[in-house]
Parts: C-alpha cells; sequence; structure tokens
C-alpha cells in the first residue's frame, strides 16, 4: 500500500538546502579523536581567531587613537572582538536562511567559551609586554605585541576548542547545520604564521635593544659611570620644551594635565623610548615637597599626553614629565598653581626610617652622602616587624625620587646591585639599591615606591647631604 501522507522538511533540512554562494552544506559526522579531530579544531580556532583579531585591533586603534584609558580600552576591545566573532559565525548561517532567532543561541554556543579564552590569554599578555599599552599606532611595537598576543591566544583557544569538538559541544554547534563558510582557512593559517613571525621578532628586537629600558646590572654599570646632573629646573632643554596646557587646578576636585613636549621647529615630538616600562612619567610635588605623585599619562594622536589628577591642597606645585628621546633621558618641569591660601609645612627631620601609612616601614641603610661624590642608597621594607618581599614594579624592585629642598632640582636615580636593584637585607627580606649622585649640599626629599600584594606603596624620607 502506496501512503499518500506528506512530509515536511525539519528546521534543519532546510538549512541544509543549497544557497547561493561559495557557503557549503555538506555535513559530516564530526571526528571525536586523531588528527581529524585536530583539522575540525584548527579550523574553527582560526575561524575565532580572525573575529578575534578584527574586534581586538579595531578596539586597540579606537581606544588608543582616543586617548582612552587602559581599562577602558581593554573593555571596547573584548566587546568588539566578541561581536565580530559572533558575526562571523552568524553570517554564513543567515546566507543559507537560518532564522536570527535560530542562529544567534548556535553562534553563542560556538564561540563563547573559545573567544573568551582568546581574550583572556590576549590582553594578559598585553598588559605584560613593557610599553605595549602606552604605545602609539605609529610605534611597531603596538602591532608586534598585537600580533603576537593575538596568535598566543589562539594557541591557547586550540585545546579547548579540540576538547569541545570531541564531545560534541563548542564549534560543533554549527557543524550540525551542515553549513561550512567564513574566511579561507588556508588563508588565515598563513596570516597567522606571519603574525608570529612578526610579534616574535620585534618583541625580541625591543628586549636586546639597549634603549628599551633594560635595567639589567649591565646598564645599571654603564649610567652609574657617568651620573647625569640635575634636572627639572627649566621647561627646555636640549631643543625640547614642555609645553604644558593645564596651569590652574582646583584642589580636591578631579582634574586633567594636559601637555605637549615640542621640539625646536615648534612640532609636537612623538618619538619617545620606553624607560622603566613607561614612555612617560610624570611627578608632581608641591613647592614644599608635599603632595607627592607619580602619573603615567597617555599620549593621544596629535601628541597630546593627557593624564588624570586631583590635588588635595592649595598651593604651588612643580610638575616633571620624565622621558626619554634619542637615547637621552629628559626631564622638564614648569609650574601648576592650585587656587587657594596653601599652608606649608616644614620639612620633616633627616630620619633613617619611614612608614607608608598602611602598616610597611622601610628603613634606609648606608653611610653618610657627601655632595659630588656617587652614593649607593639601600631600602629594606618591613610589615609587622616581617621583612617584605617585593614585586617588580617599572622593570624594578623599586623607583625612587629625589628632590632638593628650596629649588627642587630633580636627581636622576637607578637600581644597582643584584637582579634589578634587589639584593638581600639584613632580616632575610629584600634590600632595593639605587645609585645616584646628590651634586651640592643641601636637604634632599626621597620618595621611593614599591610594590607589594598587588599595590604600590611610597615611603618619603629627608636626606642630609654634607
Amino acid at each position: 500500500m502506496i501512503s499518500t501522507e506528506q512530509t515536511h522538511p525539519t528546521a534543519d533540512e532546510t538549512a541544509m538546502e543549497s544557497p547561493p554562494g561559495h557557503v557549503s552544506h555538506e555535513h559530516h559526522e564530526l571526528p571525536t579523536s586523531g588528527r581529524a579531530l585536530d583539522a575540525v579544531a584548527l579550523s574553527a580556532t582560526l575561524h575565532c581567531l580572525t573575529g578575534c583579531a578584527i574586534g581586538e585591533i579595531l578596539g586597540m586603534i579606537i581606544g588608543t587613537a582616543l586617548g582612552l584609558s587602559n581599562f577602558a580600552t581593554i573593555v571596547l576591545a573584548v566587546a568588539l572582538a566578541f561581536f565580530f566573532g559572533y558575526l562571523l559565525t552568524s553570517m554564513p548561517l543567515l546566507r543559507a536562511g537560518l532564522a536570527l532567532g535560530a542562529v544567534v543561541p548556535i553562534a553563542f554556543a560556538s564561540d563563547t567559551a573559545s573567544i573568551a579564552v582568546m581574550e583572556i590569554v590576549d590582553n594578559a599578555i598585553i598588559l605584560t609586554i613593557p610599553g605595549a599599552m602606552e604605545a602609539h599606532l605609529r610605534d611597531i611595537l603596538f602591532w608586534g605585541s598585537l600580533s603576537f598576543a593575538l596568535v598566543v591566544a589562539g594557541a591557547f583557544a586550540f585545546p579547548l576548542n579540540r576538547w569541545l569538538i570531541g564531545r560534541g559541544r563548542g564549534h560543533a554547534a554549527v557543524h550540525r547545520t551542515g553549513v561550512h563558510g567564513g574566511p579561507p582557512v588556508r588563508l588565515i593559517g598563513a596570516i597567522a604564521v606571519a603574525m608570529a613571525l612578526f610579534g616574535t621578532t620585534v618583541l625580541v628586537a625591543e628586549a636586546f635593544d639597549g634603549d628599551s629600558g633594560g635595567h639589567g646590572e649591565m646598564a645599571a654599570h654603564d649610567q652609574a659611570s657617568a651620573p647625569d646632573p640635575v634636572r627639572g629646573l627649566a621647561a627646555s632643554a636640549d631643543g625640547l620644551t614642555l609645553a604644558l596646557a593645564t596651569t590652574h587646578l582646583t584642589p580636591g576636585e578631579p582634574g586633567q594635565l594636559r601637555f605637549q613636549i615640542v621640539g625646536e621647529d615648534g612640532r609636537a615630538v612623538r618619538d619617545f623610548e620606553v624607560e622603566h616600562d613607561k614612555r612617560m612619567h610624570f611627578i608632581v610635588a608641591r613647592d614644599d615637597l608635599t603632595g607627592f605623585q607619580h602619573l603615567h599619562p597617555r599620549m593621544d594622536a596629535d601628541a597630546n599626553w593627557t593624564t588624570a589628577i586631583t590635588v588635595p591642597e592649595p598651593g604651588r606645585y612643580r610638575v616633571f614629565a620624565d622621558f626619554k628621546h634619542e637615547g637621552e633621558n629628559q626631564t622638564l618641569a614648569r609650574d601648576v598653581t592650585v587656587a587657594g591660601a596653601a599652608q606649608r609645612r616644614t620639612l620633616p627631620v633627616p630620619s633613617r626610617t619611614a612608614t607608608t601609612g598602611d602598616g610597611y616601614e622601610v628603613r634606609l641603610r648606608g653611610s653618610e652622602t657627601a655632595a659630588g661624590r656617587p652614593t649607593e642608597l639601600a631600602f629594606e621594607v618591613t610589615r609587622r616587624g616581617q621583612p617584605v618581599e617585593v614585586g617588580d614594579y617599572l622593570g624594578a624592585k623599586g623607583h625612587l625620587v629625589a628632590l632638593r629642598e628650596g629649588d627642587l632640582a630633580y636627581l636622576h636615580t637607578h637600581p644597582s646591585g643584584g637582579e634589578h636593584g634587589r639584593d638581600a637585607g639584613r632580616d632575610g627580606g629584600d634590600a632595593i639599591r639605587f645609585e645616584t649622585e646628590f651634586p651640592t649640599v643641601a636637604r634632599y626629599r626621597l620618595f621611593l615606591q614599591f610594590k607589594h600584594d598587588g599595590e604600590v606603596h611610597t615611603a618619603a624620607f629627608t636626606w642630609n647631604v654634607r
């Protein structure tokens, strides 16, 4: 007996009808092991990597061009990476005739875990590479870091995709539709290999570049042989000028400092080298050596540097732009007025111990300092009487700013001793060592910054030079 009952195609069968264009609808049984599974996982990984790369690069370009903060730039890049990752998965399915309501769950199931892993690894690497987040769009470090980070992120996502597909999850959701589209796998694979080679070459060159801001013992020794003179007494030096757009601030209210470094031709300078992990250090101190702040501005596409700042008390403040240009360390300074009646404070008496206000005690060891002679300063950090092993901060185990009482002359200091300025202390903790030269008999204010438990702490000393 012949049945006259009509059958209707299911949604999956409808999706597998031949659409126009290059999209393929061949439906194969998904492998669960071996090289066949590797091939499917690699294809899925490169597919996700394409979307992530488009979103990540676009987000970094927009964030850097607009001068957004590191956090805002990363949030934007991550959001765009997810958007383009889902978009590349959805487009072939939509062209094949699937309804949007059916495509969205498939895209989420297919790509969410893979993109999340890529974004975590990618941005962690970018944040770890010194100077990467501060690099300008024209800097090769920007593109090299981004290329290297994306490829490593893809390598981390591959085993996850393989594990998910082998269990019928993740990108298997797309394969079950029978719709196969997107960018050519071989082309994306070749681009990924080129990105890996390019990114690795850039980072290796940056690491071995003598001007990259390294703090090895050899670099410290070379610097020690020719101490820098005092800096920060003028707004112009060696053909460079600190052009400060902000000259007044309101006490207690969030503000923004904006400035450029201008050359002799009147044009803004764009080329800055990484020094102590940053291309620009911005130091702020009131003329009585209180209110110390150490900031890291960002440069926009027009070579304007900006940084957020809140100054709690009125007074006259000196701002120092500390940077490296054409192999030379420079410190340019100007004054900023914070409106109101200032109450000047007397400089604390010289002492070998200082506290940070949050439970840390720092002791300064060493003999009395003589003017005009190289000096080593060693600091030991304890907390509740126990030695503290400090973490890395700005490429070393500590950062030291020395300012002279009266004219606020800025002294160059650099780590010395063992690994990045760290040697064993008397009680088993760290001794953070620096080398400098105090040019004249005077009192100086020393601001030591170190990192512990993920936070940066500052200890201030008054130091007599005889």
